[in-house]
Order: C-alpha cells, then sequence, then structure tokens
C-alpha cells in the first residue's frame, strides 16, 4: 500500500535507497520526480537522492535553497535516480523551491542526453 505522504513532484522525502552496486542501503533525502499520473498505475515513485557530500560529479545539481525544502545542511542532488516503493517512505521533509527544483529536471535531462 502506498504511502499517505504527499507524493508530487519536487517534494522532499526520507528514503531508504539501495546503491546501484546493490550494497549498502542509506536512509537518505530524496527529491520526487514522477508525476501523479505515474502515481495512480504504479506503487512507486521516480526520486533523486540528495547528500551532504561537496564532492561534484557530472549532473549533480547544488541546492540554493536548501533550509526552505526544510533541509538541515547544505544539500545537492546527485545524479542518481532511483525507485522507490512509495510505502517506504518515512516522512516529508519539505518541497523544493521552483529554481531548484527545475535546476534538478535540468540536471536529469543533461545526464540522459535530451
Amino acid at each position: 500500500m502506498p504511502s499517505s505522504i504527499p507524493c508530487d513532484p519536487g517534494t522532499v522525502v526520507f528514503v531508504r535507497i539501495q546503491f546501484s552496486d546493490g550494497g549498502d542501503v542509506k536512509n537518505r533525502p530524496a527529491v520526487i520526480l514522477s508525476v501523479p499520473e505515474y502515481h495512480e498505475q504504479h506503487p512507486d515513485a521516480i526520486m533523486v537522492a540528495l547528500t551532504t557530500n561537496a564532492d561534484h560529479h557530472y549532473g549533480d545539481c547544488f541546492l540554493d535553497d536548501w533550509r526552505s525544502a526544510g533541509l538541515p545542511k547544505p544539500a545537492k542532488a546527485k545524479a542518481f535516480l532511483a525507485t522507490v516503493d512509495r510505502a517506504t517512505f518515512e516522512r516529508k521533509v519539505g518541497v523544493l523551491s521552483q529554481g531548484d527544483f527545475q535546476r534538478v529536471r535540468e540536471s536529469i535531462r543533461l545526464v540522459l542526453g535530451f
């Protein structure tokens, strides 16, 4: 059963994300990218993980308005797409500003080549 936490694009939620190497699972904030129409037919959400790690990698997007998104420290969106079961959402953290969310979407387009 999907979470009762609002699942709108740009919403920041606290979730468990498994890394692409299949190893560690880490609790971290993540930003929802998928739209309500997707959620009507799927129990999951498409997201990007957030991190406080300042190392910059291709496609990463630093958040200017991290405080207003409910984050305790400066953060960036990693160029790491994850599909996460909405039933595993732990809590809503906040919502990205329009500017930050637009830059996150642009960074994903850059990484994916469209």
